[in-house]
């Protein structure tokens, strides 16, 4: 399970390219989408909270962290929004690396994301 959970909830946000119904969220939409924002990232233990703040900073705290090899269960970074994906660098979680993801929103307050690696999943925008 180790290094499996993290990189699920740390990011947020589509998935297939041609799903029917689903809108891509890219440039101005995908930042409003997300910021001020908590993106509630959906894991098989549960829902993972993580807040997008409207200046660029990023939280997170779950304990399913420490799952995932992490030494804390909480951590701190920055967001933007890059080439339509939306990119995220922790302070500690994930090695501190940048990742990219695309979302697409198929409801109101659900998106499917896909990182650059292909993990993918749903989050609710709340």
């Amino acid at each position: 399970m180790k290094r499996f959970v993290l990189p699920i909830l740390l990011a947020a946000l589509p998935v297939a390219a041609a799903d029917a119904g689903e809108e891509a969220l890219i440039g101005p939409a995908l930042h409003s989408a997300v910021s001020g924002k908590t993106v509630y990232i959906s894991t098989p233990m549960g829902e993972v909270p993580i807040r997008y703040a409207a200046n660029g900073q990023v939280s997170g705290r779950t304990e399913l962290a420490l799952l995932d090899g992490e030494t804390t269960t909480k951590d701190s970074g920055r967001w933007w929004v890059a080439d339509s994906k939306l990119c995220i660098r922790w302070n500690r979680w994930m090695s501190g690396e940048t990742h990219c993801f695309t979302m697409k929103r198929v409801s109101p307050t659900e998106v499917h994301w896909r990182r650059d690696d292909g993990k993918s999943g749903r989050a609710r925008l709340g």
